[in-house]
């Protein structure tokens, strides 16, 4: 029986890919380097900013100019947060609210570190429902990791069992799993090419905002 949902933040509660593209692409005209088009930058949204600042400029993981570049991505995001054209994907509102009208609890714990993610939510009435929201730093591990979800369930009082975690990403997937909750992949997000949504290993793929509320209601406990 299902009484709490725990949800990624980026590509599956907002659309933040419209911030990134600016900042990244800001950064290639800076360097006299061609910009990069919005889909390509949603590719790597949920891989994290060094992957987004590694596509943008060609780089590996381990060229010496990447640690630079990312520094200034993260200083430019910071201060684009309070501008943010960031927005909750259709009909998320509609979910969270029909979950709390039938007493599923529900949280975000993300990968997105509490100096972005604390002004970011504040932006959004609707996250005030949420009974916790966890990040990287507040328990000292990111996914697949699976200490955030974890700590998320005790702070909405219910145990891993009677939850599930919702993502965009097979890393969100996996980290569902290492927590001992079925993990639910969401096809509206920031899919990566490879491997396919189908590969992840998920409980189940939501089509849709409202087709994730129908699979939640339909097993929700009789005291969610």
């Amino acid at each position: 029986m299902l009484h709490a949902v725990i949800f990624d933040l980026d590509g599956t509660l907002l659309d933040t890919e419209p911030d990134f593209t600016e900042i990244v692409n800001g950064q290639l005209r800076l360097h006299g380097l061609a910009e990069i088009a919005a889909a390509e930058v949603r590719r790597h949204v949920s891989a994290g900013a060094a992957a987004i600042v590694q596509q943008g400029f060609g780089l590996a993981t381990d060229d010496l100019r990447l640690p630079a570049l990312l520094d200034d991505f993260l200083g430019s995001y910071q201060r684009q947060i309070e501008r943010s054209a960031a927005a909750l994907f259709a009909d998320v509102d509609l979910l969270l609210a029909t979950l709390v009208d039938h007493g599923i609890r529900w949280g975000v714990m993300t990968n997105k570190h509490s100096r972005f993610s604390a002004p970011l939510l504040a932006r959004f009435e609707t996250f005030a429902s949420a009974g916790a929201v966890i990040c990287p730093d507040d328990v000292g591990a990111g996914k697949p990791d699976p200490r955030g979800i974890l700590r998320v369930c005790e702070l909405l009082g219910v145990e891993a069992g009677h939850c599930v975690y919702v993502g965009d990403h097979p890393r969100d997937i996996e980290a569902a799993r290492n927590a001992g909750m079925p993990g639910i992949a969401v096809r509206w997000g920031y899919l990566p090419a490879e491997p396919a949504i189908g590969e992840w290993g998920a409980e189940a793929v939501a089509d849709s905002p409202r087709a994730l509320l129908d699979w939640c209601l339909q097993r929700r406990g009789p005291h969610a």
